[in-house]
């Protein structure tokens, strides 16, 4: 079942219902601190959108956007992998045609998995409207996942979401800065990502977004 709640409500929920777990301690003082940076990163992905490479930012003969697209062209490509629970099977699997993948491509691979179970994560994916509400660890785990892959300047997010609509927030914002993103395993609302595949097939649907 699709949220009819409006994706910036979904976001200010979530901050707000971060932000109270940090106000009441909640929170380890390690996580508190990452959600505080992070929920300040997603604000500003969302309000902001990216304008590095815009004229108003360089040289006032465009000296410096030119320098900026040399360095871009000889980056190396990175692909930020999201997992979906600590211990399901498809891990290793999933992991290894991913590094495959990366190797042919010239590019880095970097995996996150969350810090929840499989059988948690099943779930969260369980969850319809009233996911807002609820302390949902794996969710919340992707959302952070995202972002510090955001702050990584990752070229490809590759996720198998614990929940169909409820990464919209933090996906949409990924995609409007330029990131493009790969959904396995679960396909996710639309306005979340460029491409869904297959479990299997993820690897080369990464591949193919790395050369768009």
């Amino acid at each position: 079942m699709q949220s009819n709640i409006p994706a910036e409500e979904r976001q200010n929920n979530m901050e707000n219902r971060w932000m109270k777990k940090i106000d009441s301690g909640q929170l380890s003082c390690q996580r508190a601190l990452k959600l505080t940076v992070l929920l300040a990163l997603l604000a500003v992905l969302t309000l902001g959108g990216c304008t590095g490479n815009s004229p108003e930012n360089g040289s006032p003969d465009g000296a410096s956007g030119q320098a900026d697209s040399g360095t871009e062209e000889a980056k190396t490509p990175v692909i930020g992998l999201i997992l979906s629970s600590e211990d399901a099977k498809e891990n290793e699997t999933v992991i290894a045609g991913f590094q495959e993948a990366a190797g042919e491509a010239g590019a880095e691979l970097l995996v996150r998995i969350p810090e929840v179970s499989d059988a948690d994560a099943r779930k969260a994916g369980e969850l319809t409207d009233s996911f807002v509400l609820c302390e949902v660890d794996p969710v919340e785990y992707q959302m952070l996942l995202v972002n510090e892959l955001v702050a990584e300047d990752v070229d490809v997010i590759a996720i198998h979401a614990n929940h169909r609509d409820a990464l919209e927030p933090v996906l949409s914002a990924a995609r409007a800065v330029g990131i493009r993103v790969c959904a396995f395993g679960l396909e996710v609302n639309e306005r979340s990502f460029d491409i869904y595949a297959d479990t299997a097939d993820a690897p080369e649907a990464v591949a193919e977004l790395l050369k768009e």
